[in-house]
């Protein structure tokens, strides 16, 4: 009966959850600033250069600071530090990213309507490749008042190639 005793208390002890005390754990990071009182910062500032859209409608509000923002998004991917974005009105026409490159084929893009989209080459540290990004975003369909809300901006990388030699960045 003893031996059963102990066998039972020894099964019930081995089952019970042990309760211990939670780890802590000591923040890593560590903030550093230059002498001047600023941050550090391992990288130059990107070099931004936006053009909106000189025909869109007067109600659109400046859409560069959210497009600044699609085009870093869409580029996040290639995990290098950018170093130029020139974002320009109007969608890549005639689907040539590298304008300005070869020969001009003629061709006859879409209707669109003016601020409804834009594209953007970007720049990265080390690299000679350039991100190609095409951005737009929804605009409402029926008129009205008060102006109808106009989407967010999406954003597409197209690709992410060293360019033809004749193609120099705007």
């Amino acid at each position: 009966m003893r031996r059963a005793a102990i066998a039972v208390a020894a099964l019930v002890l081995g089952c019970s959850p042990t309760v211990s005390a939670p780890p802590t754990f000591a923040p890593t990071a560590t903030f550093t600033t230059a002498a001047s009182g600023e941050p550090a910062r391992s990288s130059p500032p990107i070099d931004v250069r936006c053009t909106p859209d000189r025909e869109a409608a007067a109600g659109l509000a400046d859409p560069c600071p959210e497009a600044i923002v699609a085009v870093e998004l869409a580029v996040a991917p290639v995990r290098l530090p950018i170093r130029r974005v020139v974002i320009e009105p109007g969608p890549f026409y005639c689907n040539d990213v590298w304008p300005g490159a070869g020969s001009e084929a003629p061709c006859y893009g879409p209707i669109i309507r003016p601020g409804q989209y834009m594209h953007a080459w970007v720049s990265f540290e080390r690299s000679d490749k350039i991100a190609a990004v095409m951005l737009g975003r929804d605009f409402p369909t029926e008129p009205g008042s008060p102006e109808p809300t106009v989407g967010p901006w999406s954003a597409t990388l197209v690709t992410v190639e060293v360019p033809p030699a004749a193609w120099v960045m705007p």
